[in-house]
């Protein structure tokens, strides 16, 4: 029976699926795409959406630890700051800048193959291509819920999830964490 969920994919699964990128062109791009679904919880269209500017800072050549998303790019239309302070998924993008030039900061960080911007449909379409190329069944959502699953596994409460996923009502993000077997199994040894 399908829930309607985007699958939960656990830690040894992204790292499956980021290592099958790489022997594919864009592989820094792609795997900088996934690390930042995983570990800011970001939407296709705000993957889409962001500029370099958003990311990097040029005057201290580094990656900005507090995103601004603006309300443009948001589901809802709402202004809201996400951050980007997992050691990996910072390094991941940087690596992914050494590809690009820096010199335009309101140019789209994640460029399609023709060097423009990727559309909200074709940002979900490259993140299942991704998991495709590992034989990892996931989607663009996959990331969020991952994000939300860990935090919840890592003691967040479930109102700074909410805040962290910009949802509005609490019962949305509620849907989105998954219960692994791991997860469960300490629960049942605490009674």
């Amino acid at each position: 029976m399908k829930s309607g969920k985007a699958p939960y994919i656990p830690r040894d699964q992204l790292d499956k699926t980021l290592a099958a990128q790489a022997r594919y062109r864009f592989a820094d791009r792609d795997r900088a795409i996934l690390m930042l679904s995983h570990f800011m919880g970001l939407r296709a269209k705000e993957l889409a959406a962001l500029r370099i500017g958003d990311v990097f800072d040029p005057l201290t050549g580094q990656v900005k630890e507090v995103v601004r998303l603006l309300a443009a790019m948001s589901k809802g239309e709402r202004f809201r700051e996400v951050f980007l302070v997992n050691a990996d998924a910072r390094a991941a993008v940087l690596t992914y800048l050494r590809t690009r030039s820096l010199r335009h900061m309101d140019t789209p960080l994640f460029q399609s193959q023709r060097g423009g911007h990727f559309s909200a449909n074709s940002m979900q379409r490259l993140v299942a291509i991704c998991y495709a190329r590992a034989n990892v069944r996931g989607s663009s959502h996959s990331g969020r819920r991952s994000f939300a699953t860990r935090l919840i596994e890592h003691g967040a409460d479930i109102y700074a999830v909410k805040e962290l996923l910009d949802h509005s009502s609490i019962v949305t993000t509620q849907a989105y964490f998954s219960s692994s077997p791991e997860r469960l199994k300490k629960f049942a040894a605490l009674a």
